[in-house]
């Protein structure tokens, strides 16, 4: 940049012998191509590890997923290719997070937690005795970036909220750089959308107090599904006292390496528990009363 700045200096100080001028010359080319790669943003994406793919094709099965979700499959479309939803169990308790992909009206991509995959692939085969859908475990791969690719590639707006970019699933433009998913964990977790089995209790929390109805992963006005019916009255009674919330603990203060989940305290009372930690900042399950207070962790220091 200082010989580009330098070179047009002379030149508008009135000339420069000609070899002389023909060296700032080439130069300032060179320059320029610097200066030109040395700004350019590069598009990034981010494999998840933690995250499986299954698959779901045959006759029966939106039916199948219409019985056991707690969105609407008849949502799927093209032009809305990927839904969020929660798979409960009987007693409306969270058994898994998933988000499906529509691939057409009989075949279905169905992301949910790697280490959970076999034990839901075994569920779903329970309630697949008489859909015979052909479900199997893929090797796909799962890719969220934040930004949108211009190219041919297909590519999901993940569906819980703008922000979280998009997904795709085995296979990104060749253009993007990979790098590690901490940018996309730090986004997510500012949201306070918890993923997977490190931020839910899967068989233990609710679908609301893990925010589902902000999340655009519930239908209440769909048919029945496992579950409905305690998650519908804790909707239209407003059951719910306890949210799952982003938190940052004070500074130069650190919760790596505590037990959870930790029993979040406010004084001597129980606010919520910390569900899982991410350097500095976390998800936390605190009841309503609590919220916007300085609370304590249960053992530490941490505020």
């Amino acid at each position: 940049k200082q010989w580009y700045q330098r070179r047009v200096a002379i030149t508008a100080g009135g000339g420069t012998h000609p070899q002389m001028s023909a060296l700032f010359t080439n130069i300032s080319r060179i320059c320029k191509r610097i200066l030109l790669h040395s700004t350019k943003t590069f598009s990034s994406i981010a494999r998840l590890d933690h995250r499986s793919v299954i698959s779901i094709k045959g006759d029966g099965s939106a039916n199948l997923l219409q019985g056991l979700i707690t969105n609407d499959v008849n949502l799927l479309t093209k032009d809305n290719s990927c839904i969020y939803s929660h798979f409960l169990n009987v007693k409306g308790r969270i058994m898994y997070d998933s988000i499906i992909y529509y691939e057409n009206d009989n075949s279905f991509l169905l992301e949910v937690e790697k280490e959970g995959a076999f034990q839901f692939l075994k569920m779903m085969n329970v309630y697949n005795f008489r859909v015979k859908a052909d479900i199997k475990l893929t090797s796909f791969k799962v890719f969220t970036s934040l930004e949108k690719s211009q190219s041919d590639y297909t590519s999901f707006k993940d569906p819980r909220h703008a922000d979280l970019g998009w997904r795709y699933i085995d296979v990104f433009p060749p253009s993007y750089a990979l790098i590690e998913p901490d940018e996309y964990h730090q986004k997510r977790i500012s949201l306070g959308i918890g993923e997977g089995f490190r931020d839910i209790s899967y068989g233990k929390d609710f679908p609301f107090e893990h925010n589902l109805d902000y999340l655009n992963g519930v239908s209440f006005s769909k048919g029945c599904y496992i579950g409905q019916e305690l998650t519908a009255r804790a909707h239209h009674v407003g059951e719910t006292r306890k949210r799952v919330v982003p938190i940052k603990v004070g500074q130069s203060q650190k919760l790596e390496g505590i037990s959870l989940p930790a029993k979040v305290l406010s004084g001597k009372k129980t606010a919520g528990k910390i569900l899982s930690v991410y350097g500095d900042r976390g998800l936390a399950i605190l009841r309503f009363q609590y919220l916007g207070k300085v609370l304590h962790v249960q053992g530490t220091g941490a505020t």
